[in-house]
């Protein structure tokens, strides 16, 4: 049984694959050591975040290793304040991922779905009666207040894509400090609605709609 577990691992080490882990920031390359991946992460991966807080923006690239989940669910947020994109490109080879990949354009294509919007620093409220348009991924919307500890707290509300909803807001933000509360979801193709129906019946669907 022992020489049994012993080659299994040799084994397992044998077909692990190996990735180039790196990290920049405001530039579109990176390059780094080669990791021998865990064997629940099949992918190399390369991830280009982009974020927009009030006039301040940045960008971080960042290859690792990773799950196809991680390949399939890019992350999308755009509210008043902050919007992040966090796209994905996945490899299955060993190293393939020591190269600078080539990104894909963002969706802006208006999809239809208006979601309440807000955005506010300090706060674990926010004003989200206005409205604003999504476009491609983000189909959802959402309000949640996220902090780090001794860190600043901010609120916001708008459109998400999937897997921003899936996480609870996590996938939005980096780290593993911060705190996420009061997540809610809003229906967004129910304010579609309410701007095709007339005035009487609007009222009522936005009242529905933010007493729920």
């Amino acid at each position: 049984m022992f020489l049994i577990a012993v080659y299994s691992a040799l084994l397992a080490a044998g077909l692990a694959l190996e990735c180039e882990v790196c990290y920049s920031l405001n530039s579109n390359s990176c390059s780094g050591h080669y990791k021998t991946c865990d064997p629940s992460h099949n992918r190399c991966m390369e991830t280009l975040r982009q974020t927009s807080i009030g006039d301040l923006r940045s960008v971080v690239l960042e290859k690792s290793c990773g799950s196809v989940y991680n390949c399939t669910h890019p992350a999308r947020l755009t509210t008043p304040g902050y919007s992040i994109s966090i796209t994905t490109i996945c490899c299955d080879t060993d190293y393939c991922n020591n190269r600078t990949m080539k990104w894909e354009t963002a969706n802006t294509t208006l999809n239809g779905v208006r979601c309440p919007s807000c955005f506010a620093k300090d706060s674990e409220t926010c004003d989200n009666r206005k409205t604003m348009n999504c476009t491609g991924m983000e189909t959802g919307c959402i309000q949640f207040t996220v902090s780090r500890p001794r860190g600043s707290t901010i609120t916001l509300a708008g459109c998400a894509s999937e897997s921003i909803e899936m996480t609870q807001g996590q996938a939005a933000f980096w780290g593993n400090s911060i705190k996420v509360t009061g997540f809610r979801t809003f229906n967004g193709a129910e304010s579609l609605r309410a701007a095709l129906l007339p005035p009487a019946l609007t009222f009522l669907v936005v009242v529905k709609l933010f007493v729920q």
